[in-house]
């Protein structure tokens, strides 16, 4: 009977000893890799997301989806311990990877680990490698740089002492009745005291520095829109004598148009003054022609050209530009010298200020709208002797469009233009003038390509 107690007292420590390394083996480390700053953005999420969920090094890397989803939730994402520490718990997930990625001629790149049981900093590696999407440096060296951490960050109980079965005792023979034995004492069992835990001396924690709260900073480098354009105006006198004088209306005309924003700052620093360019945009009318009252049929033109600087800020989820820009506009009919119309060749000069925002609303469709304050300094014919010599006006103009992503650096935009000129004769109290002032309005809609770099 004995026998059959020590056999089972064996195969019972056997089982329980097996236990705790299947519970070890079947635990992993969760690691959820938040999408870096920069626009090699989401190049380095692969790459570390290739390295950290390698087969054999006991983790699991989250669904990226999943990680957005929550990132999502948390405008600027997380930023102190405490933002960290509760979307790991959001995500089960026992570390968390903040990368970033800037840089134009050799790019710097930063990787920290924090845990997810508190949110504090793990580790912190940093790279300045090449320009290449493969981040070859990164994937050769991350798992020998940030492993150890990685493992060391979810702890895990010391597994339980192995207890050493008691020796089964054999059976006496009996040979002859005799008085009863006295019954021996059971061993006890032999427990090994538990091993003691060894602790790695973890290195301080530096500061992290405030540049990793910062907002990505980091702006296409240059911006291109080739558009065609239907394009409408409508110009008349107003004021005195404005009755007796003809309007003019045109219903259609096809034009193209070019606009070209350039930051060439951005390929030496990766300052704020990097989001300071240059733009220039243009547009002119081609088979136009005006008919008149007569009858008569003559060509026309309509042209625009204006440029200046540009200084944007983009932030997380919206981009805010300002403008000051000098420009031209000109209409002009090519009348014969006999003809009797009176309507005035305009070439407005002025000084343009505009603002300009841009809100991306998925990763393919966006919005962008833009107003803006001409101040005329001429009218061209308008401002003559023969009409408004002492002129004085301004200018408004607005534009609303939508932008479709085709691929990372083209799209398609569909907006609409419309800009509004106001004058007035300026005389003196009494004065004989031709009219009172004038109104000239424009309308566009345009259709075109946009390449972002």
């Amino acid at each position: 009977m004995s026998r059959l107690a020590g056999w089972g007292l064996l195969l019972l420590a056997l089982v329980v000893s097996s236990r705790p390394a299947e519970a070890a083996q079947a635990q992993k480390t969760k690691v959820a890799v938040l999408r870096p700053e920069g626009r090699q953005a989401d190049a380095l999420r692969r790459v570390l997301t290739q390295e950290l969920g390698k087969k054999g090094r006991g983790r699991e890397v989250l669904p990226a989806k999943k990680v957005d989803a929550q990132v999502k939730r948390m405008r600027g994402g997380p930023k102190t311990d405490e933002q960290r520490q509760a979307l790991a718990k959001k995500l089960g997930a026992d570390v968390l990877i903040l990368a970033s990625v800037k840089g134009t001629k050799r790019w710097d790149v930063v990787v920290r680990a924090y845990s997810g049981e508190d949110g504090a900093l793990l580790a912190e590696e940093r790279w300045d490698v090449r320009t290449n999407r493969a981040f070859p440096e990164v994937r050769r060296e991350l798992e020998p740089k940030l492993g150890a951490a990685l493992d060391a960050g979810p702890e895990q109980s010391p597994l339980p002492a192995a207890v050493t079965p008691p020796t089964p005792v054999p059976e006496p023979e009996v040979a002859a009745p005799a008085p009863a034995p006295v019954a021996e004492a059971p061993r006890q069992a032999l427990v090994e005291p538990p091993r003691p835990t060894v602790r790695k001396e973890e290195p301080p924690v530096r500061p992290e520095p405030k540049a990793a709260e910062a907002r990505d900073l980091d702006g296409p480098i240059l911006e291109a829109l080739l558009s065609g354009q239907g394009l409408f105006r409508r110009f008349n006198f107003s004021g005195t004598n404005a009755s007796e004088l003809p309007d003019y209306s045109l219903n259609s005309a096809a034009a193209a148009s070019l606009s070209v924003s350039y930051f060439p700052l951005s390929h030496f620093t990766d300052g704020v003054v990097h989001n300071l360019g240059l733009v220039a945009r243009g547009s002119r009318t081609f088979g136009l022609a005006t008919r008149l009252p007569d009858g008569g049929k003559y060509d026309s033109t309509a042209q625009l050209l204006e440029g200046g600087l540009r200084f944007r800020l983009p932030l997380r989820w919206l981009e805010i530009s300002l403008g000051a820009l000098y420009g031209t506009h000109s209409f002009a009919v090519e009348l014969p010298p006999e003809s009797t119309f009176a309507l005035p060749d305009v070439d407005y000069r002025f000084a343009h200020a505009e603002l300009g925002l841009r809100k991306a609303l998925t990763e393919r469709w966006a919005i962008a709208a833009r107003v803006g304050y001409q101040h005329v300094l001429s009218g061209g014919e308008l401002s003559s002797d023969d009409y408004l010599p002492k002129l004085r006006g301004s200018g408004l103009d607005g534009e609303l469009a939508v932008e479709f992503a085709l691929t990372r650096v083209l799209g398609l935009r569909l907006g609409g233009e419309v800009r509004s000129y106001s004058f007035t004769a300026n005389a003196a109290e009494g004065a004989e003038v031709f009219a009172g002032g004038a109104k000239d309005l424009y309308f566009s809609g345009q259709l075109g390509l946009a390449l972002r770099l």
